[in-house]
Parts: C-alpha cells; structure tokens; sequence
C-alpha cells in the first residue's frame, strides 16, 4: 500500500502576503504516525513548495503510482474553509487521470460537514471525522483485506452505494507525547518562506484543542460535531518534546524563525516552564512565535524575560471585542481580564522586546458602524504592533455556523471566500458592503499611524516582526477584494 500526501498547486491566504510556504502539520503529523505503524509507504508531493503546475503534478503522482492520496489542512492559516474547494477540484482532475486512486480527505471543515461533502463530492471516497491517526491507519489496513469492514471504523464518512455512512465518533488520543515526531524528512524543507520574506522558516502544532473555545472560532472545524466538547478539552506534547522539535528544525533543516501555531500554545503553565528550561540548556539559533489565550499570558508575566532570552519574539493574542461586556458575549467570560489588562500586558512585552499582535472581529450580530469604529479605537489603544482585523466567518461546526443557519443569515455558500477576510453574512444594521467598507477602513488605519510604523522599524531586535508587519501592512487593504 502506497500513501501519498499532497498538496496540489495553489495560493496561500491573503494576509501572509504573495508567497507563504511551510510544512503541513497535519501530513507531517500523520505521515509520521502511519509510518511508525508500519501501515503503508508514505510520501509526499508539496506541488506549492516545489512550484510544480497541475500538469507536473499528474505526472508525478503517475510515476509514484500510489495506492491513495490524502489531502487536507488542520491550520485556519491556510486560508479558513478556502482549501476545501482547491483540494475537491483536485481530486476531480486525480481521478479523470487515475480513477483507480483512493481519495481521502481529513482536516478543518470537513469533520463538521461529511455527509454533505460527500453528498457534492463524487471524487472523494473517505473522509476522516475528527483525530485522523487512529483512523487512518484502519482505514488503510481494512483496505488491503479481501473484505473489508468499513463500517467499524470510528471517526470515518463513506459510501455505500447511493448510501453515505457515517461511523461512530472517536474518541480523543488522550497522550499527545505519544505521537512520533513529525516527519520532516519528507517534506522539500529548503523550500518554505514565510510572509513573502522570512527564509529558513517553519510552522508546528504542538497541542490540541482549547479551553477558551470561542463561538467564532474555527478550529470548531476540526472536531466531530457529535463530540462538541472535544475542542475544549487541550492536550499538550511536553515542553521538553517541543524543545526537541525546535532543536531538530534548527539544527538538522536550518529552521531560523518558527510559528508555532497551536491555538493555545501557552495553556500550561508547567509546559512552559519545562521549554524553557530546555531551550535554556541548548545552543540554538531560532527564534519564535505562537499563538496564545492573554489569560495566560498575564498569568505567566514573570516567565516574559525568560521567554524572550530562550528566543520568543512575538506573541498573538485575542482582542476581539471593544467592551468588557462584549468579551462576555463572545464566551469569554471565563477570561476573567478586561481591557485594561490588555493595554498592561501589550506594554509589559514591548519592555522585554517581544512584539505583539493581537486578532480582533468585525461582523458580530449586533455591529454598527459606531460599534466597529469602536471597536477599532480600543485596539488603537492597547496597542498592539499588528492589529488584525478578521471578518466574522461562520466555520462549519462552529455555534456561530449553527446560529446563522438557523436565522438564515449566511448570503454566500462560496467556499473559497470563507476566509476570514471576505464578508460572508450582513448584520442587524449593516449590508455586507457596508461592513466590508468600515472593516477595510478599519484594517488600513491602524497600519498607517506613523508612530506604529516608526516602533515597528526602531523598536525591536528581531527583523521578523519588522518583516511580518510590513506584509500586514501590504495586505491590510485587501479585505473583501
């Protein structure tokens, strides 16, 4: 059995400029899981990394001659639902080549939507529902018997005939550090820039799920809707295995500037204290980002100097909102800081040069202009390095999704504009012209400010935050383009 991991000719999203390019953690994460089971032979074809056009792809899959190919994404950073449409069409230009081929799909938007991908999707045989490791390797020994038994596979959408079946939902892996690590060895790692200007550059996930689990969020995308709390439930590989990764990124692949792009990276506290620990103890040449709850952050304010020391130059962090009431709305409640917190935490880590951004949403319900306008005021003032302003996208899966279907207010069903950065859905007092407008305006303004811009330039050590918020700014005006 032959298992191919593809990533067909495509774009990346928008915000992180013309050219964005790292390893897939989900194929790199799988890859190296169905290898260790010894399941199949594994490759991979990053058509992106390689700049191999569509045709070059065809030929190539023809000469390895796999058995399946897997397609899928577990990061929003790949353009939110966008990459669903890509990866169909590709399957559809696979199997007009190739019909023999087994296609499977796993990853963001497709656990919450199986019946109906498949229902539009005759290209596609197998989608994975959730967690793909477990049923992955299943799905690959069942088919290599005579007879095949399908239908007791967790976690696992199929045809049967003209009948799609869905399985029982899997459960959770409960142990992260039991997985191997990634297989990087597989990927063209001499290949990936990030943000159109970043060179020896990387992406990882090293943890699951998130406790804050906001009404928007997308990785609601990832879980099995059956199992609504597996999202808030995280699970972290230890601070010494996510040393390991850095130090084999670095030392063996020439990684210099690594985003780490958990939703939660910094949810332990212990798991923080023993990465740091760890990247005290070794000589490595990397520097890097990730994605955090600010709870958590100011929780762990003493651990700021240390973490700038052991080479974290940047930090993102969820604004969201404009008022300490509508954070409560959003479900962050159990956040249990306020704006004011925010402002003190965006200062304590500029004093210990390390740059901030901070995400906030434009779209809720009850938005006017005076709230956006607002809204855009208070993130002018916490003032955080990169400001990003992301469209309210309903994620398959998500409560947000639920809620618009239920009140009928999705007005688009195109999926590659599900991105975070086209308008998808009006609100009570605003078109969605009206609100692409004000949210564009928004988005310009705050990249503009000649002191931001002066900071950005003068302020910090590391040139990537230089770089990333040059790309931000390059791109601040294409929302709704």
């Amino acid at each position: 059995m032959k298992l191919l991991f593809l990533t067909p000719p495509m774009g990346n999203w928008v915000r992180w400029g013309q050219k964005h390019i790292a390893c897939n953690p989900l194929h790199s994460q799988l890859a190296a899981f169905v290898r260790e089971k010894n399941t199949a032979e594994v490759k991979v074809l990053d058509c992106r990394a390689l700049e191999v056009p569509e045709e070059e792809m065809l030929q190539r899959i023809g000469e390895e001659s796999p058995d399946a190919v897997f397609l899928g994404t577990r990061l929003v950073t790949d353009g939110g639902a966008s990459p669903i449409v890509r990866y169909l069409e590709a399957f559809t230009t696979i199997k007009e080549s190739f019909p023999r081929i087994i296609t499977i799909m796993a990853g963001l938007g497709v656990s919450a939507i199986p019946e109906e991908l498949l229902g539009l999707a005759p290209q596609l045989d197998y989608l994975v529902i959730g967690e793909a490791e477990e049923t992955l390797v299943e799905l690959l020994r069942e088919l290599k018997t005579a007879r095949p038994k399908f239908d007791q596979i967790r976690g696992l959408a199929f045809r049967d005939g003209s009948r799609i079946v869905v399985t029982a939902p899997r459960p959770l892996l409960p142990d992260l550090n039991e997985l191997p690590m990634p297989a990087y060895d597989l990927f063209p790692m001499d290949r990936h820039i990030g943000f159109s200007r970043i060179e020896h550059y990387n992406e990882a996930v090293t943890s699951r799920g998130c406790e804050g689990a906001c009404s928007f969020c997308y990785e609601w995308g990832l879980i099995d809707p059956r199992s609504g709390g597996d999202f808030l439930i995280h699970r972290a590989r230890s601070g010494k295995l996510v040393a390991d990764e850095m130090e084999l990124l670095n030392k063996k692949y020439g990684v210099k500037a690594l985003n780490l792009l958990d939703d939660d990276f910094n949810s332990e506290r212990q798991k923080m204290l023993d990465l740091l620990d760890e990247l005290e103890k070794r000589d490595l040449d990397i520097e890097w980002f990730f994605m955090g709850r600010a709870r958590n952050l100011i929780r762990d304010a003493d651990l700021i100097p240390r973490m700038r020391k052991a080479g974290c130059y940047q930090v993102l962090f969820g604004i969201e909102a404009g008022t300490d009431q509508e954070l409560v709305h959003i479900r962050k409640s159990k956040e249990r800081y306020t704006i004011a917190d925010l402002k003190e935490l965006v200062r304590l880590l500029r004093q210990n040069d390390i740059a901030t951004v901070g995400t906030y949403m434009s779209g809720f319900w009850e938005d006017d202009a005076d709230k956006i306008e607002h809204r855009f005021r208070v993130v002018d003032e916490i003032d955080p390095d990169c400001g990003v302003l992301m469209l309210l996208t309903p994620m398959p899966g998500s409560p947000i999704w639920r809620q618009a279907l239920k009140e009928s207010r999705i007005e688009t069903l195109e999926l590659e504009n599900w991105d975070a950065v086209h308008t998808i859905m009006p609100t009570r007092h605003l078109s969605r012209e009206e609100l692409s407008k004000i949210s564009a305006w928004a988005n310009r303004e705050f990249f503009n400010k000649p002191h931001r811009i002066e900071r950005i330039c003068n302020g910090y050590t590391s040139p990537y935050v230089r770089m990333k918020f040059e790309t931000y700014k390059a791109t601040a005006h294409l929302i709704d383009q």
